[in-house]
C-alpha cells in the first residue's frame, strides 16, 4: 500500500486513503496517552492540548525517492466507520 502511494501509481490516492484511515484510527485509540507521554518528552509543550497538536507520518523504506522520505503527511485522529462497507466508504470518499 505505501509503495503503491509512493510510486504514484493507478491506484495512489486509494492507498493513500487507507494509510490515512489506518493511522488516524490508531492515532484516535491512544490519542490522550500519546499527547501525555510526548508532553513528559518535550516539556514546552506541556500547557498544549490536544486540540492543538498536529499529527502526521512519514514514509520511510528502501527504494522510496528522496522528495517522498522527506514528506510530512498530516493526519486527523479519528474513529474509524464499523461495518461491512466502511472500508469501501472510505477508499471511495
Amino acid at each position: 500500500m505505501a509503495k503503491s502511494y509512493a510510486d504514484g501509481g493507478w491506484l495512489a490516492d486509494i492507498s493513500k486513503k487507507q494509510l490515512d484511515a489506518g493511522i488516524a484510527g490508531s492515532l484516535a485509540q491512544d490519542v490522550t496517552r500519546l499527547v501525555e507521554t510526548v508532553s513528559r518528552a518535550y516539556p514546552a509543550l506541556r500547557t498544549s492540548k490536544k486540540e492543538e497538536l498536529e499529527f502526521g507520518y512519514r514514509l520511510n523504506y528502501p527504494g522510496l525517492p528522496d522528495e517522498k522520505a522527506k514528506e510530512i503527511i498530516p493526519v486527523e485522529p479519528k474513529e474509524q466507520e464499523q461495518g461491512p462497507l466502511a472500508g469501501l466508504r472510505n477508499i471511495f470518499s
